[in-house]
């Protein structure tokens, strides 16, 4: 079979691909009963994995620049994914082009289904955090669009990533509350099956360990990055019988959760309960002394993937006209640790 992809795959090419004829290949497109069921399965599976556009009207933009770039955040209430998102729409309008955002909820079904559209809307490119738990689909249709990943990295995505130092964020938390004389410092993250999770909990155990400090399995929390579970496993660390006396927040959504919380149980901040949070909103600064965090260059990272992008699609950073870019480098950002009165 030819090495098309994408937007030049035709009927025929599946056809040639499954070894069935041209014929049976369209009427199991069109799910006509005519056709097996485990047929008409085999060429929608192929359809999808080699990115056959059925839509003709979409087909005929292939002949045109595409004006739109694809977002696929897992939420946008996230302080970090909103103010990315006006950083990103600054510096692609710039360049005339307009976002299609996508909100994931870390599902990977419904990020398959963004992808599949985006595809078929014919964008230019896409920036992408994605799931964990990513579809072999959703990995195929991205190769054969310019893709840049933002804050998240998936293994089997090969597309270069913006990504910040999470170790070294959260153990400048763990570290700043070791150093203040806890030994009960309990993590509250996102799960560890997404590369930001692991690389936090690496961050927690490493600054533990430096501090001579043995780890207590039950105050390791991880789950959705969601206030939901940010109020649930703050209520648990407070229910042990020895309770932390600090806390690293890696979220500011689990930090919003925590918080109600320890409002709910009168707890005292820092006086019973030290924190320290991570990314740093503006409402930090405003909720009782300000909460200690470690910022994150949000504006940075999302003017870099949008530059990375836009070398993919043959600008540079004025717009000029240029030669598509192939191979972009990781790009890795530091954090840092911003003490105000929580921790």
């Amino acid at each position: 079979m030819s090495t098309k992809r994408g937007s030049d795959i035709t009927i025929k090419d599946i056809a040639d691909h499954l070894g069935l004829s041209h014929p049976t290949v369209s009427r199991a497109l069109r799910d006509m009963p005519s056709v097996q069921a485990r047929t008409r399965e085999r060429v929608k599976q192929a359809a999808l994995e080699l990115g056959y556009i059925p839509n003709s009207g979409a087909r005929m933009l292939r002949r045109t620049r595409s004006e739109l770039v694809g977002v696929i955040f897992p939420d946008i209430q996230n302080d970090f994914y909103s103010a990315t998102m006006a950083t990103l729409a600054a510096a692609f309008l710039a360049h005339s082009y307009k976002l299609v955002l996508a909100t994931s909820e870390d599902d990977p079904d419904i990020e398959l289904k963004h992808v599949q559209s985006l595809r078929e809307a014919r964008v230019a490119g896409v920036i992408i955090a994605p799931t964990a738990g990513m579809r072999k689909e959703s990995i195929s249709l991205l190769s054969s669009i310019p893709t840049i990943q933002l804050l998240r990295q998936h293994p089997k995505l090969r597309a270069a990533a913006v990504k910040v130092d999470e170790h070294t964020g959260i153990a400048l938390a763990t570290r700043r509350l070791i150093e203040q004389g806890h030994q009960r410092v309990a993590l509250i993250a996102g799960f560890n099956s997404l590369s930001t999770g692991q690389a936090r909990e690496a961050g927690y155990r490493s600054a533990m360990s430096q501090g001579g400090i043995l780890v207590d399995e039950s105050l390791i929390q991880q789950g959705t990055p969601r206030p939901g579970f940010g109020h649930e496993a703050m209520s648990r660390l407070l229910d042990l019988q020895h309770p932390p006396t600090g806390v690293v927040l890696a979220s500011s959504q689990l930090t919003l959760g925590a918080l109600a919380a320890i409002q709910e149980r009168h707890i005292r901040v820092p006086e019973q309960l030290a924190l320290v949070g991570y990314h740093d909103p503006p409402w930090y600064r405003l909720w009782g002394p300000g909460i200690s965090c470690v910022s994150l260059p949000v504006r940075d990272m999302a003017a870099t993937g949008a530059s990375l992008l836009l070398r993919q699609l043959g600008l540079n950073d004025r717009g000029q006209d240029g030669v598509a870019a192939d191979g972009a480098q990781d790009v890795n950002f530091g954090p840092k640790l911003v003490v105000r009165g929580t921790g």
